[in-house]
Parts: C-alpha cells; structure tokens; sequence
C-alpha cells in the first residue's frame, strides 16, 4: 500500500552515508562498504538527518520578498543593473577558477556577450532610468574631467601642471569657495610698485569710457562708453579686435545701443556678453560670434546702471536701474524672471557671487540690500551718518597742528586749533563682494567700508580713502586762484575685489588707483600700494584669469563721470587700461636675469 507522503526517492549522499556507516558496523556488507565510499564522504558532507522522506516545504513566499528586499538595496545603494551583472560575473570567474565541474566552459564568455549586446541597446533607456546617486556619479565624473581639461583650446594645455595639480584639493577649494569659506592671502604676494612696461593702454572711445568687462579666461576685454559703443580688446596684446558701434536716440529697431552704455557683464562661461544703459535696453551679446542674440526692451523704465552673472551656474543675469527696481533673467533661455523691489531711490549697483544671492546698493536711501532670491526675503544694512576723520591732509603725523583765528568768549581773537570737519555720507554708489558673507562699499563721502552679512552695521570704515579737495567757491575777485573754498572728499567710483582673497582696489579721480590689503581676520584693511591713473575711474576689475598665473587690473578711465557731468579733467584720455601685476618670485628672477646679463657684457 502506497502512501503519496512517502514516495520512492533518490537516496542522496547523506542517507547512502548513514546506510553505509549501519552496514561497516555490522561488518561485512556490501551496502557498507558502498557506504563507505561516495556514500560515506556524502555523509560527512551532508551531515546528520532523521527523516528519510521530509515532508514537502510549504511556499511561505519568503524567498520573493528576499529577493525583492536585494533589489531595494541595491536601490538605495544606487548600484544599477549593470554593475550587478558585473559583480556577478566577477563571483563566477572566481568560482570557475576554483572548479571547473561547477559552471560549463564558455560560461563567462556567452554572460560577456550577452551584456555587450544588451549594453547598446539599453543605453538611452538606463540614463534615463539612473538613480540620484548614478546621477551624482556622473557628474563628479565630467566636472573631474572638465578640470582636467581646462582652458586647454583657448589658453593650452601644459600636462606638468596638471600633473602637479590635486583633483581632491581642487575639489574642496571649489567647494569652500562656494561656501565663503576660503580666503587666499596673496596681497603679500605681489611686486609693488608696479612698473610702468606693465601698464597697457587702448584707446578707440571718442568719449568717457563708463565701464569695462574682462572673460574668465583671460582672452578679451570690453569696454563701453557714452558715444553707444561697445570694443572688444585682445587682453594679451591691447590690440582692437571688434566694434560693436552705437546709434542715434532716433533710430528705431537698431542693433546695439542708442545712448550712453552705462554697464557690462561677461558669463562665467565665456559665453555671452551682457550690456546695459540710458535706453533702457538690455542686449546680449554672443563673445565668440560677436553678434547680437537678443534684446530686451522696455523691461526697465529707466537708465540700468548695473548688472551681474551669477557666477557658476545657469547663466542667471541680475539687473538694476534708476527706477529702484532689480531684476532677474535667464540667459540660457532669453527669459524674464522676477522683479524684486525694496530700495527707496535710484539702484547704482549690484554684484554676485556663486550662491543664489545678490547685493546692491540703493544710492541716496543710504543701504545695501542682500536680496535671498529662494527665500524671497532681503536684509537691509544701513550706511550714512557722519564721517569724523583724524587726519585730512598728506601730513607726517607729528606736523605741527594748524591754528586759526576764531573769536573769543569776550569780544577778543584767539587762536584755535583747526577741527578736521565732518562729511555726511549722501550716496553708496559702489560696492564689491569678496565672498558670500563679506563685501565692501564705496560712496560720495570718500568712505570705504567693510560689512559682513551678520553684522547691521560696518565691520570697518576708512574714511577720505583717497583724501580731498578744495572746492573753489568765489572766481569774482578776477584771479586764477579764486578766493575762499570748501574742502571736499574725492568720491569713490569704482571698486573692484580679487574673489576669495585679502585683496581689493578702488578708483576716484584723483589720479591714483588704490590697492588694498584686508587683515586675516577681516576685521579691517590698510593700505598696501598706488598705481597713477589719470582721469575718473569709472569702472575697475581684478581677477586672476583661468589656468594663468598672472593677476590684472582692468580700469575704465575717462574726463567725466559715467552718470553725469558735474566735473572735467582735460588731461585725462578716455581708454582702456590693463595692468599686469607680477609676483616677487617673478620679479626676484628678473633682477637676477639682468645682473647675468650685466656680469656678461662687463665680461
């Protein structure tokens, strides 16, 4: 009689070792000495078991959910499909080392074949169905090689300094830079004073060059003027390479500007050139075609005075005007995004950095606004006030003090020691961001100060930063000189900070331009060098192009003043000027240059 829960089955190796050991103990039995042998060694192997015929599993399903449970982690791992076939094949190439009885010859190479011919196939599809952390993969990847590559069309390519250069230190540089967290001391690096060979001028403008605008990679400049035009320089050479030429106010559907060019930007990726002016319109310019690729109009409803690129990312362009309003544009797409308002009188500038932040100053509301574009939300941070100086004039310290008539309490004259007097901060006309938590501003008081986004109030000011001058009042007396005057600070027109350094200029009209060091602990700053520049400074910039080792000063020199013409300097000659600063190993190896050549001739 058959029972269907105890059917015939294979004996395998462990009951064939059981059976086997039985019969050795009774000495003498076939079935022993078979156990004995295959039998026996499958005994060892499978170990003990009671039942002869277990009763079958039941299909709990456990082994789905396992098996799903693997796909899950291999999710949140973020391995693809690939990466396990390959690691699968990895186990069998070792397994297929170890024994070849386990796995048929030609296994490993029909598994290769199949992904290979899969693998094409299901590119589009896998790229397009990768996880977040394969997406990360792949960019870390192509931002690796992208620094490895840089600047090799446009600058070349020297494969030493690659070689020298550490991928991790550059990584965490960029990230730190994006942070405002890294700070690179290089004031103390540089020859000063600079020498005049290394001084470019170009001239092409028929009036006041207004502002100026240099390409990341340190191939070409750009200038804008008030006769509409826009020239392209070459930055190594100073020679012309293009005119954008300006129009009559008159002149409808032209391409380019029809009035004064007050403002310009160039990418971070070189790509586009942005300007911006009296007409109200903004235009984008292509760099490398050097054509127009659009235009908007009418978005401001007065003149622009000052744009930015974000610098990194999308190539998100911020603007500002006389009618107190900033705005937001997408390059990229040649869109308008969003308008934010806040400021209470004419917007003179704004500038930014790699975050999704912006700063600006409100001109005579007396603030400066750092504008959080996610958070739609701002912080005001309030200048003005009343600049009492210690000290007006070029003096050694301990000249004796000037004294003055005055008089007395009892009808009497006495003689007082002349008090500095005190100038009220009316405008913030120019500002600068060293990183994204400290920035400088610059006014009509001759004050420049130094704030930090957690602080209402400036970290450090330093009055009269490029002294005064005396205001003739009366010319009715009929002399060259005229009589009387009031003493007046020389504005502060431009400002310009090496990123992420302990370096910055500045630029007035009175004949310098000035090269400052900020302390270590950015808490104050002091005066390093002058570098003579005559005319009004209306526009500067010092950056350190890509994959260069050399520094420039760029400065927009012209005989008036961008935004109107309250003065005139006839000596002064409206132009371009490069300034290549050189560092004291460069400097070093010169003068030891010229001492060889020197020993050789006496020779």
């Amino acid at each position: 009689m058959s029972d269907p829960f105890f059917a015939p089955v294979k004996k395998n190796g462990a009951v064939g070792g059981r059976e086997g050991g039985r019969g050795g103990s009774r000495g003498g039995s076939r079935g022993g000495r078979g156990g004995r042998g295959r039998g026996g060694r499958g005994g060892n192997r499978g170990g003990e078991a009671r039942a002869v015929n277990p009763a079958p599993k039941k299909d709990t399903g456990k082994k789905d959910r396992a098996t799903t449970s693997m796909a899950g982690k291999r999710k949140r791992r973020g391995d693809s499909d690939d990466e396990v076939v390959e690691r699968r094949g990895g186990r069998k190439a070792a397994e297929s080392d170890s024994g070849d009885d386990e796995i048929g010859a030609g296994g490993i190479d029909d598994m290769d074949l199949e992904f290979g011919a899969s693998y094409d196939e299901e590119e589009d599809e896998a790229l397009m169905n990768e996880t977040a952390a394969q997406k990360r993969l792949r960019l870390a990847k192509n931002y690796i090689d992208t620094l490895q590559h840089a600047g090799e069309d446009d600058i070349g390519y020297d494969a030493e300094d690659i070689d020298r250069d550490n991928i991790a230190d550059r990584l965490k540089q960029d990230a730190l830079e994006i942070q405002g967290r890294l700070h690179r001391h290089l004031a103390e690096t540089f020859q000063f004073p600079v020498d005049a060979s290394s001084v470019t001028t170009c001239r092409g403008h028929q009036q006041s060059v207004t502002s100026i605008a240099a390409t990341e990679n340190g191939l070409y400049a750009y200038s804008g003027s008030k006769d509409g035009s826009i020239i392209k320089w070459d930055l190594k050479t100073g020679k012309k390479l293009w005119v954008f030429p300006g129009g009559r106010k008159s002149v409808e559907n032209f391409k380019g500007h029809t009035d004064h060019v007050i403002c310009l930007a160039v990418s971070s990726d070189n790509q586009f050139l942005a300007s911006g002016g009296k007409d109200k319109k903004i235009n984008v310019w292509s760099v490398q075609d050097n054509k127009l690729l659009h235009c908007f109009k009418q978005q401001h409803k007065d003149t622009i005075t000052g744009m930015s690129f974000r610098k990194g990312q999308n190539n998100q362009l911020y603007t500002v005007s006389s009618d107190r309003t900033v705005k937001l544009w997408n390059v990229d797409e040649m869109s308008y995004i969003e308008t934010l308002f806040g400021h209470q009188d004419s917007i003179t500038a704004v500038d930014a950095l790699a975050k999704e932040h912006c700063v600006s100053t409100g001109g005579r509301d007396r603030t400066v606004r750092l504008w959080k574009i996610v958070e739609e939300s701002q912080l005001v941070f309030r200048g003005g006030g009343f600049i009492r100086p210690k000290k007006l004039s070029r003096e050694v310290a301990d000249s004796e003090p000037k004294m003055v008539a005055t008089p007395g309490p009892e009808g009497g004259v006495i003689m007082v020691q002349k008090r500095d007097p005190s100038f009220l901060e009316g405008s913030m006309d120019c500002l600068a961001m060293i990183d994204e938590e400290n920035f400088l501003t610059g006014g009509d008081s001759g004050t420049i100060s130094l704030w930090n986004i957690n602080k209402k109030k400036a970290v450090f000011s330093m009055p009269l930063a490029h002294g005064f001058h005396t205001q003739p009042l009366d010319y009715s007396n009929g002399e060259e000189k005229p009589s009387g005057g009031v003493e007046t600070p020389y504005w502060i027109t431009s400002l310009a900070s090496l990123r992420y350094s302990d370096m910055f200029v500045s630029g007035s009209w009175d004949g310098t331009v000035r090269v400052w060091q900020i302390a270590k602990t950015m808490k104050s700053f002091s005066l390093i060098s002058t570098i003579p520049m005559v005319g009004v400074v209306n526009d500067l910039q010092l950056y350190a192009p890509t994959m260069s080792k050399r520094t420039f000063i760029v400065a927009g020199v012209g005989q008036e003043h961008k935004l109107g013409r309250w003065l005139r300097i006839k000596e002064a000659r409206n132009c371009l000027r490069i300034v290549a600063l050189s560092g004291k190993s460069e400097a070093q190896d010169g003068d030891k240059d010229e001492e060889e050549e020197e020993e050789e001739e006496d020779n």
